[in-house]
């Protein structure tokens, strides 16, 4: 007999179900199930029953119930399975299969799987136990007892799916399950655990900013409910995300321990007394009464003695203004009471002097007990002193600002039982055996805190806005955040406001941070003047660059050094904390940017050291470089340079081995190196050098295959306008033709024609039959938008002599392809078929992998035509795989859209509709609307094949309706024959004949008309 409880309760015996009676006899068996084995008093079924208000024959009704099952059973032994036991009731499953119990063995197989290196074979066993469940637990019973009964197997079905989907997305299955964790977190809101792994799914294949989102909405979802911030496991994986990091083990462990600022007081432990007659130094400053936030560090902290024979050593490490000090000392106050022999604290930096250790040596010598006279006056001979005189004491030490491991080394106890705590700008990885602790900024949240605790809380939440304006401009660096609170304090008839507008002056910003004896410009003037020459002027040239971060060959041209020197350069500015690490996706290569007031600093450090010129012929080199990188890549991806004319604008030449190692992967350095780009163009223009349109043109392929449209249009427009100031024909001409192409992937039409028509004419003018060719194959493409396939075919076979004389063979296959639709439109499945194959030849033979990808993409329709469906799905994969490598999301979008055109016409519609599901995110992830209406298009034609005619008419009519105000006429009139056939279903064929009456119409205007979409439209309409 087989027993389900997960899900309606139910019974069978073989294929035959059990009627197990009604409401109440279903409620008895489900306490007896929930409590099989075991004896489940009477008293407690009536409660189940009848809860706090039983009839007085509940008794008696409770044993009709029992009699009852006992007869449902009886072909299975009743009374041997359901047995009276004094005070109730006992059910045995012997030879009984009770699904709950299945669910476990399986789970438990998939653990022990996952323990044995099988993750596959684990997430088989899990998804097997999940298959059990058919809704929640015992949801036909409505008993309050048995549904808190139940509440820990719903519990458990989460938890093994949050382990299950978890597996899975470690074994690389994130794509197919972006979907399945949108609708469990839709029904599970306030579940962080499904959050984390949804936030991951969407971070590992490629959503970064969807996946921030998440976390978003899980915030404000988690403060309305709750009044709770997420918890520090999902907060530490959004930071990961934020930072751009690899994310590595589980996302949100079980159980997440949670804590909200200020953390809890440490446990002291119980130490031994001091000894009597024994100076007990107590040297620590005093602690600060509104420290605020740093309960990451300070857990890490709470430890600071050893367990071995080496003295602990822990150091703070953290640029300047971090707080580095502050939490020292915090600490070393809270953890005193372990030390109860005392504790000595030393700066070892006055000014930006270095403190000899053989003067902090003397200082707690006496501090010891020793008087001046008996002072040696070595070092060495101090150090012994030092150290026989702490052998036996248990003793905390704080060595503030060191600037070096040779300061601390003389100061260390020998004595295990004391602790060091260190502070330093520096990791000063020469000490052995340290542990290091960074100390950052603070979070946003954790600024606001510590601004309302100077300024008061009413005058921050009286201009929330602008005080988050404010810690955002201070970097949330604990100095400047004190500064401004404190000037801000210091004048209470200024608003937070007027603190803001004051610090957006970027050139002033470094005035505005200082207050009395606190100065933001001091402490970084500390690590500045430490470094070396070279790296002082790295650092102040690399403030030319308006780029929000920079990779590590920016620093060769700006010195006109070898960039592995560079390189050398940049690690000795990040080790002094002037410069940021940006944490980028294994495996990408490092960048870095600046701190916001260390840029400040720099610029004013590039004012004051270098003259006009030396900043403008800095400036050429780095964008030079940019260019020179750009049009390598272009050449790379276009297997080509027939597109980038040369031209009077410099390029400094990297060296080949740099070059190669930059570029290895094109598409993915021009999304490395995409704000770089921008900026460059920005500034080119700004300058009114020729690099500032050669730079757009050279990163078309990154703004196309991205669907980086804004991108693709802002700085063509910055270009354009640059370009036709300095005069620049030939410069106006390749802006307007590219612009032209942006017009045309967004379905602009007029706007293309009218770019188009003018970058004609300005090659004409300049007798570039080269560039006039390539406006020309865009026209084409307008024509056969519109309908008329023998102008567009005319105009590409001209198009195509030019490129065959130029031997622009990409170009060629382009205009291949795009002729073999037009053939494909007429009707001629073998002359489309000739033309793709001497375009995929040419595509193959050159290496080009985009247009490659554009042609295979046509093959896989035209054998989708042709009824060869496994040849298309094995076309449209192959395509897919290849366009996903290269981060091609328009190409990804057109080849889910193929596969899902095969899966309709195989029947597959459950992959089919997933399949779209997936182009409709990815669609609207690059902001493309032709590819949600041919996403719409595919899911009617899905919907209609289920028999689903409402949803269907609803996806038609918005095809129907974006692709007529895109004027896309080919498209629409083809939505109309599907809308056609929907309605004709429905039960409305006048309202079907008018549908193809109006596709008919709209193919009329074709010159000739689509031959396939033509013949299907007779066949409809003669019915």
């Amino acid at each position: 007999m087989d027993i389900r409880i997960l899900g309606p309760l139910e019974a069978s015996r073989g294929n035959f179900p059990i009627k197990l009676g009604g409401p109440r006899q279903q409620t008895v068996l489900a306490m007896l199930l929930l409590g099989a084995e075991k004896v489940i008093p009477v008293a407690r079924l009536i409660e189940a029953v009848w809860g706090d208000d039983p009839p007085s024959t509940a008794r008696e009704q409770i044993q009709i119930c029992v009699s009852g099952l006992r007869r449902a059973f009886v072909g299975a032994d009743g009374e041997k399975l359901l047995r009276t036991h004094s005070p109730g009731y006992v059910l045995r499953l012997d030879g009984c299969t009770l699904d709950a119990r299945v669910c476990e063995a399986r789970v438990r197989e998939g653990r022990e799987a996952l323990s044995a290196g099988d993750p596959t074979a684990a997430a088989a066993c899990l998804r097997g136990a999940l298959s059990l469940w058919r809704g929640a637990a015992l949801s036909s019973v409505s008993s309050a007892v048995v549904q808190q009964s139940v509440a820990h197997l719903n519990e458990r079905r989460l938890s093994v799916l949050e382990e299950c989907v978890e597996i899975e997305l470690n074994a690389g299955l994130s794509h197919d399950l972006v979907g399945e964790l949108v609708a469990l977190t839709q029904e599970h809101p306030l579940r962080e655990r499904l959050r984390a792994l949804h936030m991951t799914a969407l971070y590992r294949t490629g959503r970064q900013a969807e996946a921030l989102e998440v976390f978003r909405n899980t915030r404000a979802i988690l403060a309305d409910e709750l009044g709770i911030e997420p918890s520090s496991n999902l907060q530490r994986l959004h930071q990961a995300m934020l930072e751009g990091r690899p994310l590595e083990g589980r996302p949100l462990a079980d159980g997440p321990a949670r804590r909200i600022d200020p953390p809890p007081p440490v446990e002291v432990r119980p130490s031994p007394e001091p000894r009597p007659g024994r100076n007990i130094p107590m040297l620590l400053p005093a602690t600060i009464p509104d420290f605020t936030g740093r309960a990451g560090v300070i857990d890490r902290m709470t430890d600071l003695t050893g367990t071995g024979e080496a003295v602990p050593v822990t150091v703070l490490y953290g640029r300047g203004g971090a707080g580095k000090t502050t939490v020292a000392v915090h600490t070393a106050h809270r953890l005193a009471a372990r030390f109860p022999d005392g504790q000595l604290y030393a700066q070892l930096q006055s000014g930006t002097r270095r403190v000899d250790p053989v003067d902090v040596l003397g200082r707690f010598l006496r501090a010891l007990g020793v008087s001046g006279s008996a002072l040696p006056e070595g070092g060495e001979e101090r150090a012994e002193i030092y150290r026989d005189l702490l052998s036996k004491r248990r003793m905390l030490i704080v060595l503030d600002d060191a600037m070096s491991e040779e300061q601390i080394v003389p100061l260390l106890p020998g004595n295990p039982g004391c602790s060091v705590l260190v502070t330093s700008r520096r990791r000063l990885t020469g000490l052995p055996a340290a542990r290091r602790v960074e100390v950052g900024t603070l979070s946003p949240r954790s600024s606001l805190t510590l601004l309302g605790r100077i300024l008061g809380q009413e005058r921050v939440e009286a201009e929330r806005e602008a005080a988050e304006r404010l810690c955002e401009l201070c970097g949330c660096l604990p100095l400047a955040l004190r500064i401004v609170a404190a000037r801000l304090a210091a004048r209470p008839h200024w608003s937070v406001a007027t603190m803001v507008e004051r610090l957006l002056d970027e050139s002033h910003r470094l005035d505005e941070l200082n207050h009395g004896d606190m100065g933001l410009r001091a402490s970084i003037s500390l690590s500045y003047d430490a470094l070396s020459p070279q790296a002082r002027r790295l650092f102040r040239l690399l403030a030319l660059s308006e780029a929000p971060s920079f990779a590590a060959w920016v620093g060769a041209p700006l010195l006109q050094a070898d960039p592995l020197r560079a390189e050398d350069l940049l690690e000795e500015l990040t080790e002094a904390y002037l410069l940021d690490i940006e944490h980028t996706p294994a495996p990408e290569p490092v960048r870095y940017r600046f701190h916001d007031i260390m840029r400040s600093f720099a610029l004013e450090r590039l004012l004051a050291c270098e003259s006009a010129d030396e900043r403008g012929a800095a400036l050429e080199r780095l964008i030079g470089a940019l260019l020179f990188l750009t049009e390598e890549a272009h050449r790379r991806e276009y297997s080509g340079d027939h597109l980038l004319p040369a031209g009077s604008a410099s390029r400094w030449e990297l060296p080949a081995s740099c070059a190669g190692r930059v570029l290895g992967n094109p598409l993915s350095w021009y999304r490395q190196e995409r704000t770089s780009i921008l900026a460059g163009v920005r500034q080119a223009a700004a300058c009114g050098l020729e690099h500032a349109w050669r730079l757009a043109l050279g990163a078309v392929p990154l703004f196309e295959s991205q669907a980086y449209f804004s991108d693709w249009r802002s700085t063509h427009e910055v270009a354009l306008e640059a370009a036709c100031r300095a005069g620049d024909v030939r410069g106006e001409a390749a802006m307007r033709y590219s612009l032209g192409s942006l017009h045309l992937v967004q379905r602009e039409s007029a706007e293309a024609a009218a770019q188009f028509e003018r970058a004609i004419r300005l090659y004409d003018h300049l007798g570039d039959q080269y560039g006039t060719a390539l406006v020309l194959r865009y026209i084409a493409y307008l024509d056969r938008q519109n309908g008329d396939l023998e102008l567009a075919l005319s105009r590409w076979e001209e198009a195509l002599k030019t490129f065959q004389v130029v031997h622009d063979r990409v170009a060629e296959a382009y205009v291949l392809h795009n002729m073999a639709q037009v053939q494909l439109d007429l009707g001629a499945q073998d002359e489309a078929y000739a033309l793709l194959r001497r375009a995929e030849r040419i595509c193959k033979e050159t290496g080009n992998r985009r247009v490659g990808a554009q042609v295979r993409h046509r093959l896989g329709a035209l054998y989708h035509l042709r009824g060869r469906l496994d040849q298309a799905a094995d076309t449209y994969a192959g395509v897919l795989q290849d366009v996903r490598e290269s981060g091609d999301r328009i190409g990804a979008c057109h080849a889910l859209l193929g596969l899902a055109a095969v899966d309709t016409a195989r029947g597959d519609l459950w992959r089919a509709r997933r399949t779209l599901t997936e182009a409709g995110e990815l669609a609207a992830s690059v902001g493309d609307p032709s590819m949600r209406s041919r996403v719409a298009l595919g899911l009617a034609q899905v919907e209609f094949a289920e028999g689903e005619l409402q949803a269907a008419a609803a996806h038609a009519d918005r095809a129907v309706h974006d692709f007529g105000v895109a004027g896309l006429a080919l498209l629409q009139a083809r939505a109309l024959v599907v809308r056609g056939r929907i309605r004709k279903a429905a039960g409305s064929p006048g309202a079907a004949m008018a549908d193809w009456r109006t596709a008919e119409v709209l193919l009329s205007g074709t010159r000739p008309r689509a031959a396939a979409l033509r013949g299907e439209l007779d066949r409809l309409t003669t019915v």
